[in-house]
């Protein structure tokens, strides 16, 4: 028995836990440089179809409309899933972290709970402690359970609480024959095109294929899907979460750059997130890729872009060394008279942390995981997680922390969680 717990147009949703006078109103959240809206609760996205629209066509609409626009505040959002997925795991002998706002729930050995009851109570529990607002679906399967908290969220009847286990085959067909099929965990675009041209359009629909027949016309993956609407578990919890084999740091700028130091900052500033993220996850990486390109866009400025890969002799987490190397790919790849509007840096080739094999003939390893290394590098993220982000950093990424080149973000939020200078402030009269 498994249940799917998400919150409910999450980015919103954190958005207004601090504030309490925006809960009525549409919101909607800002992607990076403040370029679409990638979130919105109800009351905005009953305005039609403005999901993923650039803001810039939608401004005086929503303006008219009073609808509250915030800037991506990561650093909130991130906090409060941390908190919520704590929270969640209390109630549970498993749990699998499945993204930002989603995570799954094992109640296996739980028959005896009223699990509707339980849902409820998971429910209000979030509401209570965080402020959240979040969405329950329970069932047998992992993919009945995302098709339950589907369905729990748009019926209200329902009040964000769907246990299918708790209802008959036939209450749970009719709640089946609701959901386009294209819902389907794990069913894209494509693939609900195929299906509907098979007259297959509902979940129930797709319930009741044959699975050896969705096999020979898909592949296995979909065939899994029907049995799991079958009440046949295929999935289990992912309870470790494998370590990302590739790390992209790449960020768009909110003005052009065409300073080669400015450019270097920028490089230097991605490849210390990027080796961060990695020394959290306990890995080293062996290859580093930068590259750069203008604003394809801009059909009258000169177009260019490019990228150059070095592999390092020995793998490393030093951001000091990543950083090196880095400037030495961007040196290959710069060309004067451009206006730059993105930069990517990549490390891939990635192996846990461990014994590092030396070369006999290459030079002394200064920046290889050595015990001075590590300690260096260990001083430097506690700082940051203490203190905040960027509070002790490289020089190469720039001594200013407000930089032309930063990305936009004129409607961010207070951290009110995360930073002491933002914390919210309650006045007694």
């Amino acid at each position: 028995m498994f249940a799917l717990v998400d919150g409910n147009s999450f980015y919103a949703s954190c958005e207004a836990v601090f504030r309490p006078d925006i809960v009525n109103k549409p919101v909607v959240v800002l992607s990076n440089n403040d370029g679409c809206i990638v979130a919105a609760n109800a009351k905005a996205k009953a305005f039609g179809n403005i999901m993923y629209q650039p803001y810039f066509k939608l401004e005086k609409f929503l303006e008219q409309e009073n609808t509250v626009v915030f800037s991506s505040n990561y650093e909130l959002y991130g906090d409060l899933s941390h908190r919520m997925h704590t929270l969640l795991g209390t109630y549970a002998t498993q749990q699998e972290i499945y993204s930002i706002d989603e995570s799954f729930l094992d109640f296996s050995g739980m028959s005896r709970y009223d699990f509707t009851a339980y849902g409820s109570e998971i429910k209000q529990a979030v509401m209570k402690h965080l402020g959240l607002p979040v969405a329950v679906g329970i069932a047998s399967t992992k993919t009945l359970a995302k098709a339950a908290n589907n369905i729990a969220k748009k019926n209200p009847e329902l009040d964000h609480v769907l246990a299918l286990s708790d209802l008959s085959v036939a209450d749970q067909n009719r709640f089946l024959s609701r959901m386009d099929v294209s819902d389907v965990w794990g069913v894209g675009r494509q693939w609900s095109k195929r299906l509907k041209s098979m007259n297959i359009n509902t979940t129930l629909d797709l319930k009741r294929a044959s699975p050896k027949k969705i096999r020979k016309q898909f592949n296995v993956i979909l065939e899994r899907t029907v049995l799991e609407l079958n009440d046949t578990p295929c999935q289990d919890l992912e309870l470790i979460i494998p370590h990302k084999q590739e790390i992209i740091s790449s960020r768009a700028f909110s003005k052009t750059i065409t300073d080669y130091q400015d450019m270097q900052q920028a490089v230097s500033r991605y490849i210390a997130r990027a080796a961060e993220k990695l020394r959290k996850q306990g890995s080293t990486s062996k290859r580093i890729t930068v590259a750069i390109n203008t604003n394809p866009f801009q059909k009258n400025v000169v177009q260019y872009s490019n990228s150059s890969s070095i592999t390092l002799i020995y793998p490393s987490d030093n951001t000091s060394h990543l950083i090196d190397r880095g400037k030495q790919c961007l040196k290959q790849i710069w060309r004067n008279g451009c206006e730059y509007k993105k930069a990517m840096v990549i490390l891939s080739d990635i192996s846990n942390r461990g014994v590092i094999q030396f070369d006999l003939f290459a030079d002394k390893p200064r920046f290889s995981n050595n015990d001075k290394s590590e300690a260096l590098m260990n001083v430097l993220d506690k700082i940051n997680t203490r203190m905040g982000k960027g509070t002790c950093r490289m020089a190469a990424e720039g001594i200013n922390q407000k930089i032309d080149w930063s990305m936009k973000r004129l409607k961010h939020s207070p951290r009110y969680s995360t930073c002491w200078n933002e914390l919210p402030v309650a006045l007694i009269k």
